[in-house]
């Protein structure tokens, strides 16, 4: 059985600026030094690492920001924003990533999930996958270009097509419960999680540790989380514990005291 995954979710853009998010409206809170000051990346599973740059998104400047933060961090790194091409891939995972994620140019070229499962394996490519409530309907689309745009795309229907063409993963992002804190969207995750044997990573909506166990029984893989975290000294080491507490399938880990 495939161990359930505490991970941490950092935003950066081009220059190695940190960010929060709340329904994608992005706000700074920091450069490395202060992810290194704040987070303990002893006590997570993995991190994933975004480019939420609003300017084009450069993946060479942020491959170097990438490389230098993975100094300080020994867990597995899933990084994109921006991918567009193997090119884009080769350069992330000789900076250091382990894993890459593509959203948009998922679904404006499909061809590319598919040609690099077939170069780098299907266990590196996870496709991030953000939803959003179309309010005139009362459905729930895929989104792309940031949120910006509605596809009309169902999520299960794109995740078994995604599936299909080769990604080994998702990151599954509820931009309505982005940033609120509320709890992530647990029908959304059941209903995916449902409809494709991949693995999923729930996003979107953390606002306390309770959460964490909330997602994994709603069939989810790995738990991603990043606003509850920013502002809480020991917060990712408390939140492991919790899960190893509250959910039988979490492991139980030895904690680092390095840091």
């Amino acid at each position: 059985m495939l161990k359930k995954r505490m991970i941490l979710c950092l935003l950066m853009d081009n220059e190695g600026v940190f960010y929060n998010s709340r329904n994608f409206q992005i706000q700074p809170i920091g450069k490395l030094n202060w992810i290194l000051h704040y987070l303990n990346f002893d006590a997570i599973d993995e991190l994933v690492l975004v480019n939420v740059d609003r300017h084009p998104k450069d993946v060479h400047k942020f491959s170097q920001h990438m490389k230098e933060l993975s100094k300080y961090c020994f867990v597995p790194i899933s990084a994109g924003g921006g991918v567009k091409s193997n090119s884009d891939f080769q350069l992330l995972l000789e900076s250091g990533a382990d894993k890459i994620i593509v959203n948009s140019h998922a679904m404006k070229t499909p061809d590319l999930i598919k040609e690099a499962a077939q170069l780098f394996g299907s266990q590196c490519v996870v496709v991030s996958v953000d939803v959003k409530l179309h309010k005139p309907s009362q459905q729930k689309f895929v989104v792309i270009e940031n949120g910006t745009k509605i596809t009309g795309q169902s999520p299960t229907e794109w995740l078994k097509e995604l599936e299909t063409l080769g990604a080994g993963e998702i990151f599954l992002t509820s931009l309505d419960n982005d940033g609120v804190g509320n709890g992530y969207d647990l029908e959304l995750i059941k209903a995916c999680c449902d409809a494709v044997n991949i693995p999923i990573i729930a996003s979107g909506g953390v606002g306390e540790f309770p959460h964490l166990s909330q997602g994994m029984n709603a069939g989810a893989s790995a738990v991603s989380a990043a606003n509850v975290f920013h502002y809480i000294g020991d917060g990712l080491t408390r939140a492991k514990q919790y899960l190893a507490q509250e959910s039988p399938e979490f492991p139980t880990f030895i904690f680092s005291t390095s840091r």
